[in-house]
């Protein structure tokens, strides 16, 4: 492909290239550089990639997209941007045709509930006879294929399984969906994507929000630049649906004042002109929730077997999506009444004849952490104990683990503190940031080794009493300073109980 049509929309401050060059491969490691390349200096988390152009060249990069305050080495030929990162972007959306042109793209957003909500959509859209996709957390799928995007993402802990991958994947799984016929892509978009401005060469129909709460304050510095990351999304998109039970959601608005507003909120919440709100809301402890969908348009039943208030919200905001899209309302119910939940989401693990329960979800943040635990408790019945074992990941935002250790012995009856993907740091410093937060009152105890902590959960449980393991959800990888190896919770879980049974047999 040429130059000249790898940088169509590119904002090009100057050039010291042939236009005209076909260019063999595009490349972000100069380690991949090979004849007649082109090198994205991309600046990364840990190394800044102008200080790679003369390795790249010297593999065989013919030129380098660079910062416009950047400099090269004499004689190489470059291309001198804004931001090479969303240089990146358009330059692969070129490479791949734009593929999402003539798809309708809905992308997902917010601290908690991406997930959720975005599967509950792709339900909905797929019951209704859609030719779907979606990129997220737990997979990226084209239709009924799984698409590996192994290879690239300095942000992720797992390059193959990166929320928002880096546009060589992103795009290139663009490109295999169009290829297959997807007529609707739904993406998760995290902060880091936007601030990075992975998405901004997407076609964007509409952007959700689903809440905002304290998590990656590590990268973004503050609430307000975390929020603003957020926002962007609703700065490529003509359409936002958003939560406005969220305290974070009229703020959101006033960063994006281009987007045409669909405003949800719960009956009770947001004190503004209800354009949908849920009336009538029955919780059927861990049967699920129903209650009525209302707007000026519609107005129906919605029942999932799903526990917990946050469905409420995360199904309001697929549902008002899916009727844009012109799906109609029975299709709606008779998808949510079916749904049979997210892998790691709230996900019930079965234990063969086991007198309690166990769940294992996602939580890893204050916020989604006091969400499960009121959930659990407004769903159990009278008596039941719920034991929580977690732990928080290392190399991240530090703040949070005094505060989910208050959460955690809040809202629990008996806390087991153990690792959740440590990475470089030492497991018992991070325990011990989590101490400072936990009542020395209540019941709790400290077992590092996950593996270990989990076998104990097992073997202690009581009759009646509902486990809940938190924060790797669907992982099936635990990291540690010995790197990635292989971590399957339900799997130790179910091991577990086996061993429980032989030796009371």
């Amino acid at each position: 492909m040429k130059l000249s049509a790898l940088l169509s929309g590119v904002d090009v401050v100057a050039s010291a290239a042939d236009l005209q060059r076909d260019i063999s491969a595009i490349v972000s490691d100069s380690r991949r550089a090979t004849e007649g390349s082109l090198f994205l200096c991309l600046d990364g988390t840990r190394r800044n990639g102008h200080r790679y152009i003369g390795d790249a060249v010297a593999r065989g990069a013919y030129a380098a997209v660079i910062n416009e305050d950047e400099a090269v080495p004499e004689g190489v030929p470059y291309i001198a941007v804004r931001d090479t990162r969303r240089a990146a972007a358009q330059i692969w959306n070129n490479r791949f045709g734009d593929p999402t042109k003539n798809m309708r793209v809905i992308a997902v957003t917010g601290t908690n509930g991406k997930t959720s909500t975005a599967h509950l959509l792709r339900a909905i859209l797929d019951g209704a006879g859609y030719k779907t996709g979606i990129i997220g957390t737990v997979r990226c799928q084209s239709l009924s294929e799984e698409i590996d995007l192994s290879g690239g993402g300095e942000l992720s802990d797992t390059p193959a399984a990166m929320t928002t991958p880096d546009p060589e994947y992103l795009y290139g799984a663009a490109a295999r969906m169009r290829d297959a016929g997807v007529e609707v892509l739904i993406l998760e978009a995290t902060s880091h994507a936007l601030h990075l401005g992975k998405l901004d060469a997407m076609h964007i129909d509409m952007a959700i929000f689903t809440n905002l709460s304290p998590e990656h304050l590590d990268y973004h510095g503050t609430m307000e630049e975390y929020l603003k990351a957020k926002a962007r999304l609703f700065t490529l998109a003509p359409t936002g649906i958003v939560n406005m039970d969220d305290p974070y959601a009229e703020r959101l608005q006033e960063l994006s004042p281009a987007c045409s507003f669909v405003r949800c909120c719960t009956d009770g919440g947001w004190a503004g002109e209800r354009e949908v709100t849920a009336k009538g809301i029955v919780t059927n402890g861990v049967a699920g929730v129903s209650y009525i969908y209302f707007s000026n348009n519609a107005a129906f039943r919605v029942r999932v077997p799903i526990p917990g208030r946050f469905t409420v919200s995360n199904t309001m905001l697929a549902i008002t999506a899916a009727l844009r899209l012109g799906v109609d309302p029975v299709s709606v119910q008779e998808a949510l009444l079916s749904f049979s939940g997210v892998s790691g989401r709230m996900e019930r693990v079965d234990l063969k004849d086991a007198p309690f329960s166990l769940f294992i979800d996602y939580a890893h943040t204050p916020a989604a952490l006091e969400t499960l635990l009121r959930t659990m408790r407004a769903a159990r019945k009278k008596g039941e104990k719920i034991t929580l074992l977690f732990g928080c990941g290392g190399d991240r935002d530090a703040s949070k683990r005094p505060r989910m250790g208050r959460i955690a012995s809040a809202l629990a009856d008996f806390v087991i503190v153990t690792a959740d993907n440590s990475r470089t740091e030492k497991t018992e410093l991070i325990i011990k940031e989590i101490l400072r937060g936990i009542d020395r009152e209540k019941p709790h105890i400290v077992i590092p080794d996950r593996r270990e902590a989990i076998r104990y959960a097992i073997k202690e449980a009581k009759p009646g009493e509902i486990l809940l393991f938190a924060g790797k959800g669907h992982e099936k990888y635990e990291i540690t300073e010995r790197g990635k190896l292989p971590f399957d919770e339900a799997g130790i879980a179910r091991a577990a109980w086996e061993e429980t049974l032989k030796r009371t047999k």
